[in-house]
């Protein structure tokens, strides 16, 4: 495994050189860059992100905190740096006219961070999370694992007045929302695709949101979903999901499988503080959807969490009442074991996509009671009616070729 530094020294980027190309970067006013320095910066980003992803981890393993003192040091070895502090700013920044045709990068963000130890840092990253403002006078809590591209020199900065200037793939950022406030990083949901079954890249934000649900607090008291958000956030041409990704949202619904989902990976069991989660399949009402050719008044919802109520039956066939506290994730992409009939021939299962929501454990409700006839009634004359308006409507929707979905189940799902 090559040092950063040797990597980077190899294609042109040695510390020493990073550090004189950016010293007037951090001598403005406002924060800028020309067109040569912004190209540099993209080359930076280019190159970490196409360093092998072993040498990338072991990188990050060997990441120190960031101390003033260790600033200067740290540059002149490209290590990785830890900063945690708070966005005060962020700016979105333009590439020259001439650049996107260079570095297909079109623009970058400049996030100013104000360390727990009142120095200040620029860090320019390809992206910023969904919800982030571009905005002045902010007071966010976040942070980077950054590499540092120049270091004002402490003997005339004094005052911390001179900012540091830094790159990272990615932000941190911890939204004051009931997901943000336990603990979830809002940065790791960069990686996440909708669309798609769940993928090797997921993994890192996947695990993350599941075990900062478990410090999540009792089912909030408060309206369900409505039917208006509900049909959005079903809805795979809806933008509505991604927007508000990593929210919390109450449901009521059947369970219909429950499934224990054991965690191979070792640094994901020590993430998590277990072996294994609860993959549960919960079937929602709704208004009537068309999917496909079918029409249907129910959809299954996918919710992963790490803890179940006690006695809730585990399995293939379940059929309990349950309350569930999900924090949006993404939306699940999956092959049910209902054939399409049209598109993939019989004995083909049918793609469907449902949002998948992670939390720490259903709230298992009390099946309500059989209802009473007043004395002297019988239940025969009820369901000889029930039966006949059964057998209408039956008919009626045969005629018009709509049926009821009652089994829209994929198999097991779980990371690669």
């Amino acid at each position: 495994v090559q040092s950063p530094a040797e990597y980077f020294s190899i294609w042109g980027l040695s510390p020493a050189y990073v550090q004189k190309q950016f010293g007037d970067v951090t001598e403005r006013d406002e924060f800028s860059l020309s067109s040569t320095e912004f190209q540099l910066v993209v080359r930076i980003l280019d190159r970490f992100q196409g360093a092998p992803n072993q040498w990338r981890q072991e990188w990050a393993g060997s990441s120190v905190a960031f101390k003033s003192s260790q600033a200067k040091e740290c540059q002149e070895q490209c290590r990785s740096v830890r900063m945690r502090g708070h966005i005060t700013e962020v700016i979105k920044v333009a590439g020259p006219e001439n650049v996107p045709l260079i570095t297909n990068s079109k623009d970058l963000f400049a996030v100013q961070l104000q360390l727990d130890n009142a120095e200040k840092v620029w860090v320019v990253v390809p992206d910023i999370p969904v919800g982030l403002p571009v905005d002045t006078n902010l007071h966010e809590k976040g942070g980077a694992t950054v590499i540092l591209l120049h270091v004002p020199d402490l003997a005339f900065n004094a005052g911390n007045e001179r900012p540091i200037l830094a790159v990272a793939s990615r932000l941190n950022w911890w939204p004051q929302t009931p997901f943000g406030r336990i603990g979830m990083d809002y940065g790791l949901f960069a990686s996440v695709d909708d669309g798609t079954p769940l993928k090797a890249s997921e993994a890192d934000a996947f695990y993350a949101s599941l075990s900062a649900s478990t410090r999540q607090n009792e089912i909030p008291n408060g309206p369900l979903i409505d039917n208006t958000s509900l049909v959005s956030l079903l809805d795979p041409a809806s933008d509505w999901l991604r927007l508000h990704r990593g929210d919390q949202i109450v449901l009521h619904g059947t369970v219909r499988r429950i499934t224990k989902v054991l965690v191979e990976s070792a640094r994901d069991q020590d993430r998590l503080g277990s072996d294994h989660y609860w993959e549960i399949f919960v079937f929602v009402a709704t208004p009537l959807l068309q999917i496909g050719d079918d029409f249907q008044d129910t959809y299954p919802i996918v919710y992963c969490c790490t803890e179940l109520p006690e006695g809730l039956p585990i399995g293939e066939q379940v059929n309990e009442p349950v309350e569930i506290a999900g924090f949006i994730f993404k939306r699940y992409r999956y092959v049910t074991r209902r054939s399409d009939r049209q598109k993939n021939g019989p004995g083909n299962g049918r793609p469907q996509e449902s949002p998948l929501l992670i939390g720490k454990s259903p709230s298992w409700l009390p099946t309500k009671q059989p209802l009473q006839l007043p004395g002297g009634m019988t239940w025969l004359p009820v369901l000889t009616a029930l039966a006949l308006i059964g057998w209408i409507m039956k008919g009626f929707f045969q005629s018009r070729r709509r049926s009821r979905l009652t089994e829209t189940l994929p198999d097991q799902i779980q990371l690669p």
